[in-house]
């Protein structure tokens, strides 16, 4: 690694590592201790956002690295094709209690745990003799991952735009509920919400309900509208929609989960007549230690 002349950036002609930016030198970490991150010439900086929402409970915490330590000196690895551990046991029953939901499936991160729950979406409606369930709705802005089926759920039209060709064509979109933009003048947040609703039953009835296999909604938006939450009564509306018509509900909680929002689940702010069948989470539950949770109900089939 060669460092530039002012020694607190990395200079990226010279760098070894395909930076994320080849135009902005990123800054040389030297150390990352609670909220702060400390540069090379002494100056620390504030860690507003926990980085990409990952480090919820600041870096360093003694506490975890205590736990990573302990896990690396009892079990460092097993295929789970195999074996499972302690652990994973452990932490799975921690994270589905008072939730509703049922197992857990661990990967290796936001894009794979989104590409992780398209696949388990599509393996119920087959396991149930429906295989004619190949499409997928999701909502415009919304930014899932960014492996190839992530992205093409995804709506963020400047990421996909240089990979049009390699997206499946069974991904649509309706609109999001971004109640500043997009609520009419003087319509209530009920017509809102009734508005939403009949858009995405008409995106059914233009697929053909029985060939839907699930919907896909960030509970709050995060990297594509800033923080967004829906007004009251659309996530239960999206789930109407969905329950009629036998297709899947899926929150993506990668950003928002794992207590950001006061509750383990920001889901459970909502008033649903159950949980999501699927929900995704990571990012802060242990620095991009990613899953997919699923619901009884999806298991037994």
């Amino acid at each position: 690694m060669a460092d530039s002349p002012t020694d607190t950036s990395v200079n990226t002609t010279s760098s070894h590592v395909f930076h994320r930016s080849l135009v902005n030198e990123p800054l040389l970490a030297v150390r990352a201790e609670g909220n702060y991150i400390y540069l090379k010439d002494g100056r620390k900086l504030l860690d507003g956002s926990g980085g990409a929402a990952v480090t919820n409970i600041g870096h360093g915490d003694k506490r975890v690295i205590a736990g990573i330590l302990d896990q690396l000196q009892t079990v460092d690895y097993v295929h789970s094709g195999t074996f499972s551990n302690k652990a994973a046991e452990e932490l799975a029953t921690e994270l589905t209690k008072d939730s509703g939901m049922a197992r857990a499936i661990f990967v290796s991160g936001g894009s794979e745990a989104i590409e992780s729950a398209i696949k388990l979406a599509r393996q119920y409606h087959l396991e149930n003799k429906q295989s004619e369930r190949i499409n997928f709705i999701a909502r415009q802005q919304s930014y899932h991952g960014n492996t190839l089926g992530a992205l093409g759920l995804c709506r963020h039209t400047a990421r996909r735009a240089p990979f049009l060709p390699y997206f499946s064509s069974h991904f649509h979109h309706v609109s999001p509920c971004f109640a500043y933009h997009y609520k009419l003048d003087n319509e209530s947040d009920e017509d809102y919400v009734n508005r939403l609703a009949d858009e995405l039953e008409a995106k059914f009835q233009e697929l053909g309900p029985h060939t839907v296999a699930a919907f896909f909604a960030e509970t709050i938006v995060g990297a594509t509208s800033g923080c967004t939450p829906a007004v009251p009564g659309y996530f239960k509306a999206m789930r109407n929609v969905c329950d009629r018509h036998g297709a899947l509900f899926v929150l993506d909680e990668i950003m928002c989960g794992i207590g950001r929002t006061g509750k383990m689940h920001a889901w459970q702010w909502e008033d649903l007549s159950s949980p999501p069948d699927i929900q995704v989470l990571g990012k802060g539950l242990g620095i991009q230690f990613d899953f997919t949770l699923i619901k009884p109900n999806l298991d037994a089939a």
